[in-house]
């Protein structure tokens, strides 16, 4: 009875390991993602229309900290500058991993939390045209915002 009730717990962690890593709930989906923009738009604004008009190349993983900066962004006493920062705050502290310009499109990346066969992949991407080269989005505006979900 007590190798019978071992085995019973060790299957039982067992199986909820395995189930976490492999089949846990992803919380990305197209609602969660469009809700979010609409909650935070003016932040998704701020920055994409600041890295973009500045045509600035940069990888923003982190909240900004006191004497923080980030490659190819240059520190400046503007409205718009401040607004671009406080945007980042508020985006980063949010679900998202990560912000990528390449100076013309800017891809705002959301943290992936399901299982390693239930993963997926979901970013909000501006670039101020009807289409995104490469992957198929759909069109969270008509003034260049777009939606894109993957498999991970």
């Amino acid at each position: 009875m007590k190798k019978l009730l071992i085995a019973l717990i060790v299957l039982v962690v067992g199986g909820g390991a395995a189930w976490f890593v492999l089949l846990r709930p992803e919380a990305v989906s197209q609602e969660k993602l469009t809700q979010d923009f609409e909650t935070h738009r003016q932040a998704y604004e701020d920055i994409a229309l600041y890295l973009k008009s500045h045509k600035i190349s940069t990888e923003i993983t982190d909240i900004p900290l006191a004497g923080k900066s980030y490659d190819g962004v240059v520190y400046e006493d503007s409205a718009e500058y401040t607004a671009f920062m406080d945007g980042i705050y508020e985006i980063m502290k949010e679900d998202h991993d990560a912000i990528i310009s390449d100076g013309k499109t800017v891809e705002f990346i959301y943290h992936s939390t399901g299982g390693k066969l239930r993963k997926l992949y979901g970013s909000v991407i501006y670039n101020g045209e009807k289409k995104v080269d490469g992957k198929v989005t759909v069109p969270l505006t008509t003034d260049g915002w777009h939606l894109y979900i993957a498999q991970g």
